[in-house]
């Protein structure tokens, strides 16, 4: 598909505040911590909403602690709120099943409160000079350094470079439904190696390990495998390669965020 600069927004914020962020707020979700008199949704809102390029927002989460939220950021003309269905797959289903199949959705999580319209527009930018289904940020280690420098980030090494994986990735929707079953089963063999590596073979795996694995070989795989073209993309922003899901990250977001 084709990337106009038209695109709908999907935020998936269904997390109950059950891991690590536990220990600096006794919010029931992440989505509605607080991040200096503004809830972590809220900043993402803010973001999202600066956008030159999103029309409709699509919201998944717990509807009735969400909403007030959502009116605070004077956004109830622009959002649609979407019960949560369960995990982070579920949801991203439940919310692309409410947007036009034809047309491109950016989706991200509610943890990244330092993202700003103009990463978001960036990335979509970037997507446009490559045509595909799927899209996935990739955001190299010294763009992150350079703005938060020692946040603690999982990066990989690639043949083009040292990188992280963004917390922002661009869909065509009917793509994703119409592959739930077969990507809900890759998902659940994330924690079966043996499975994994024979499913992606054992020259990927070599690659991936020592380094030599490309962008390019990632998407042939897609494509070969999945019948999915897919695109990783190096973006410039680390507002969309840092988010906020242990203590640190949350004592870096009240330093950052103003």
């Amino acid at each position: 598909m084709t990337v106009t600069h038209r695109v709908d927004a999907l935020i998936m914020a269904g997390a109950d505040n059950g891991g690590r962020l536990g220990e600096v707020s006794d919010s029931p979700y992440e989505a509605t911590i607080d991040i200096n008199g503004r809830t972590m949704l809220g900043w993402v809102l803010k973001g999202v909403l600066t956008s030159a390029y999103i029309d409709r927002i699509i919201i998944v989460g717990p509807v009735e602690a969400l909403a007030p939220i959502v009116r605070s950021e004077g956004a109830t003309d622009r959002v649609t709120l979407v019960e949560r269905r369960g995990g982070m797959f579920d949801n991203l289903l439940a919310g692309l099943e409410q947007l036009d199949s034809s047309k491109l959705a950016l989706a991200m999580s509610s943890d990244i409160p330092f993202i700003t319209g103009e990463a978001l527009d960036g990335f979509v930018d970037a997507c446009a000079k490559k045509p595909a289904q799927v899209y996935y940020s990739l955001v190299p280690k010294s763009v992150n350094e350079s703005r938060f420098p020692g946040v603690k980030r999982t990066y990989f090494k690639l043949a083009d470079g040292v990188v992280t994986g963004g917390n922002v990735f661009m869909v065509e929707p009917k793509c994703i439904t119409d592959n739930a079953e077969l990507i809900h089963k890759l998902l659940d063999m994330r924690k079966k190696p043996l499975a994994l590596v024979s499913m992606l073979g054992l020259g990927f795996i070599l690659k991936f390990v020592t380094g030599r694995l490309k962008i390019v070989d990632v998407e042939d795989k897609a494509r070969r495998w999945l019948g999915i073209e897919g695109r990783g993309i190096i973006v410039n922003y680390p507002e969309i390669g840092v988010d906020v899901d242990k203590p640190s990250d949350y004592e870096l977001a009240k330093l950052a965020l103003r």
